[in-house]
């Protein structure tokens, strides 16, 4: 057995495994809980260092890695302390440094054009939850609370297309809070224009409501993520693209609406209920080929949970 290999087999399959289960909702889990105990990783590679590699050495540091594994588990489910300290004990003369950061508040908004009929909306950010949701008189309103990081919307309109760009930049490198609730932003779109809406995030969560806006394309690319939307009626063909690495994606779409689903996943689970499976893999709606305005499901991923659902 090589243990160096299964060592980090057993760490990476617990990481993933925790992230997968906080994605789905399974189960809450604090990460700077399992930082307090940072000094449990130099014990593993202590004991790793000091037990033989011959005989039943590479058992017994096969059974001290996953109990501490076990243990950071353990602490995980915790939540921290208000007061806590990376390096000292409770006779730490250092200050506690507090758990609750500097929060972050801003508004942002972006007049209406009639002559707008197209417009484009990009969202980049990490840690965060994003709602879109409601409609606005404007084209574009959005408010943004974090601990950590700054939100900023850049606009240019090129032809009366608007392009507008709703991003987040970290103020406090090192210190992300996932855990915090603060960490959220809401968005409301003028429902005239086609939108095409594009999300890029890493770590975090998006609800979308998207039932009362016109929408071309929806993107969505993420690491560890959950991200939800619900659609309205497709336009002429409204495309829709999930990329993950290690996520939970939902779609709803109207019971009535065409459909096509294509997917390209090993690991991944797919719950698409109404579809019929076709001859090259994809999933289509019966009334697929009958219907000229219809939504095109692009799905990629490693290990996420795809589910594709129509409602009445």
């Amino acid at each position: 057995m090589n243990k160096e290999k299964f060592g980090w087999g057993v760490a990476l399959f617990f990481v993933g495994g925790i992230l997968l289960l906080v994605n789905l909702d399974i189960i809450d889990f604090y990460w700077r809980s399992v930082i307090e105990m940072w000094p449990i990783v130099l014990i593993i590679i202590g004991a790793n260092l000091l037990i033989p590699k011959r005989g039943i050495g590479p058992v017994i540091s096969v059974l001290v890695t996953i109990a501490a594994l076990a243990f950071l588990a353990y602490r995980g489910s915790i939540p921290p302390h208000n007061g806590w300290r990376a390096f000292g004990g409770q006779n730490d003369p250092r200050p506690a440094k507090s758990s609750r950061l500097e929060t972050s508040r801003g508004e942002f908004t972006h007049d209406y054009d009639s002559a707008f009929k197209e417009a484009y909306l990009q969202i980049e950010g990490g840690a965060v939850s994003y709602t879109i949701a409601g409609t606005t008189d404007k084209l574009f309103s959005g408010e943004a609370v974090s601990t950590f990081g700054l939100h900023h919307l850049e606009t240019t309109t090129t032809d009366h297309v608007p392009r507008l760009k709703f991003s987040m930049k970290n103020k406090r490198k090192g210190n992300w809070d996932l855990d915090a609730d603060e960490n959220r932003a809401t968005i409301r779109l003028n429902p005239n224009p086609s939108w095409h809406i594009d999300l890029d995030m890493g770590a975090g969560k998006a609800d979308f409501d998207l039932t009362e806006y016109n929408v071309a394309s929806l993107s969505f690319e993420g690491g560890a993520a959950s991200f939800k939307a619900k659609m309205g009626m497709p336009l002429q063909e409204t495309v829709i693209t999930a990329e993950s690495g290690m996520a939970n994606v939902e779609i709803e779409i109207p019971e009535e609406a065409a459909c096509r689903i294509v997917i390209d996943s090993g690991l991944s689970s797919k719950d698409f209920p109404g579809f019929v499976k076709q001859d090259d893999g994809s999933y289509v709606t019966e009334n697929y080929s009958e219907t000229r305005n219809r939504f095109v499901i692009d799905l990629e991923g490693g290990l996420t949970a795809f589910s594709v659902r129509r409602y009445r």
